[in-house]
């Protein structure tokens, strides 16, 4: 996996937990601060998961550490970084893209 493979996880997460978040908002019901960030880490498990996505692999091919993890701590750890990238990237669209008046944010 590359690091930009990695980061269209990242913006995949984020697109899946605003979907889910506008779906949530759409029945009046109140979001606190840590339901999206917990939506977010579950997004990310899955695919990290699922996909074996070890994020420290990557960072091994860019610059030669070894970080001798094992391979289920890797991806924990993976997912993690998976569920706060999507954060950055989400205040990144924020800022690119900031809403109307009367418009309905999407991100």
């Amino acid at each position: 996996m590359t690091l930009q493979a990695f980061i269209t996880l990242a913006i995949l997460v984020e697109v899946a937990t605003g979907i889910v978040k506008t779906v949530i908002s759409q029945f009046n019901l109140t979001l606190y601060d840590w339901v999206d960030q917990a939506i977010s880490l579950a997004f990310s498990t899955l695919i990290a998961v699922a996909g074996r996505v070890d994020f420290f692999s990557i960072v091994n091919q860019i610059i030669p550490v070894d970080f001798n993890l094992p391979k289920a701590l890797g991806i924990m750890l993976s997912a993690l970084v998976l569920s706060r990238g999507s954060n950055a990237i989400h205040d990144l669209f924020k800022r690119l893209n900031p809403p109307a008046e009367n418009q309905m944010r999407l991100w």
